[in-house]
């Protein structure tokens, strides 16, 4: 049910929500100086296992400039009403780091790209305004599907043309980030300082342990139905409880090392949407930055590929690997900078050898949520009563995949990881 011009509706989403906030962001939107805001319109929030961590409203805001009728559609983050969910989930962790990204490393990159006359090569949405205080927080976006963009896929594991995109995407985000760091070493080292681990890092061990031994044991079960007595389901259970998670720490505590750049941090499909182009070709832009750290691409690349990729397609996993290099280089040079000396392919590969194994790491949890169906997936608000965090594990009560193909897709990820050498 939409709410126009509600103001229950918008304190409902932030205390620190007004409607001269609304009413400036119109202006500004259509470069217009007295306006007047009508109403807004509140579209349907983000659907129940949309999005975990924050609530996500399309709204549409209608004014007057001079007597003429003007519109613009935003996009409006924010925490949690219920309490017992923004604490089980830290939102407001997630919530800091994703206005971090937006208001101290965005502004510098678009920056040092119109330096270059290539403005138009970071395409992340527009940040209109944004409110952090760890209970009142927003973040107000551009809407971009006005701009002609949408999801990439709605299945599971996207083909190659798709994987492409995306492939070339990354290596875009993270090759401006390589320039910027090249030309700009000590500007960059003090924004990534903004930039805070969310997710890997021992303090959130307590956090995350139930849950981590639920997913290896669904992990297991596919290994063991499906690839009983191989070499796979041997190195998988060889690891001692922890061990997998402990490496993950250490890769995203690396923040200083010389190929660390900043990423998205959750660079599966849901999160890049695309638009046609001249030439019957499609430009990706990246959404959701609030797993965004400055870590080795590597963790970019490797999570897309286990997350969304199938057995068949990773038959094509090292023209995937040059795709995605190729393009890193290509634009590091555009930008100036010596894409041999920054990043070589014999370096590249070094760390795909070292660093993939995160992909799988993060896929464990990833995979199985992407097969739930309709019916499967988890109310948050529903099944959190009270103003108390819970434990995510009696949460996201996962069980053992029934279906062959769902034990399939996970356990070829642990394979061909350890195929490679990764595991």
């Amino acid at each position: 049910m939409s709410q126009k011009g509600n103001l229950a509706e918008l304190n409902k989403i932030s205390a620190k929500l007004t409607k001269e906030t609304l009413e400036k962001i119109l202006a500004a939107e259509c470069n217009e100086t007295d306006v007047k805001l009508t109403d807004w319109d509140f579209g349907d929030a983000s659907a129940k296992g949309d999005s975990y961590l924050t609530v996500v409203n399309k709204v549409k805001l209608n004014g007057l400039a001079n007597g003429t009728p003007v519109q613009t559609d935003i996009v409006i983050k924010s925490l949690p009403q219920n309490l017992g969910r923004r604490k089980t989930y830290r939102s407001t962790v997630f919530f800091r780091n994703e206005v971090a990204f937006y208001t101290k490393i965005v502004p510098k990159f678009e920056q040092f790209l119109k330096s270059k006359n290539q403005a138009h090569i970071l395409r992340v949405p527009r940040h209109l305004k944004s409110f952090v205080d760890g209970e009142n927080d927003y973040l107000i976006l551009e809407n971009v599907c006005n701009l002609g963009y949408g999801p990439i896929t709605r299945q599971n594991c996207v083909n190659m043309e798709q994987c492409t995109v995306i492939l070339e995407a990354f290596a875009t985000f993270h090759a401006i980030s390589f320039a910027y760091k090249d030309q700009n070493k000590e500007k960059f080292n003090e924004i990534v300082t903004h930039l805070e681990e969310t997710y890997f890092s021992p303090k959130y061990w307590d956090w995350y342990k139930r849950f981590h031994k639920r997913l290896l044991g669904i992990a297991t079960h596919a290994l063991a139905t499906e690839y009983p007595n191989s070499e796979a389901l041997k190195r998988f259970t060889s690891y001692k409880f922890g061990s997998l998670a402990e490496r993950c720490y250490k890769i995203c505590d690396s923040t200083n090392a010389p190929t660390s750049v900043v990423n998205q941090g959750d660079s599966w499909a849901p999160n890049v949407l695309v638009r046609d182009v001249k030439g019957n070709k499609q430009e990706a832009l990246l959404l959701d930055f609030q797993l965004a750290r400055c870590v080795s691409p590597i963790l970019d690349l490797t999570f897309f590929i286990y997350s969304c990729t199938d057995k068949a397609l990773r038959e094509r996993f090292n023209e995937m690997l040059k795709i995605y290099h190729n393009k890193l280089s290509s634009i590091i040079t555009l930008l100036g900078s010596n894409a041999e000396k920054l990043y070589s392919w014999e370096t590249f590969m070094k760390e795909v050898k070292e660093h993939f194994f995160y992909g799988i790491v993060f896929a464990l949890e990833a995979v199985p949520f992407t097969m739930l169906d309709d019916t499967q997936v988890f109310d948050l608000d529903t099944l959190i009563k009270g103003d108390e965090e819970v434990n995510i594990d009696d949460v996201w009560a996962l069980g053992n995949l029934e279906a062959q193909w769902k034990r399939l897709r996970l356990a070829d990820i642990i394979v061909h990881g350890v195929e490679n050498g990764f595991l």
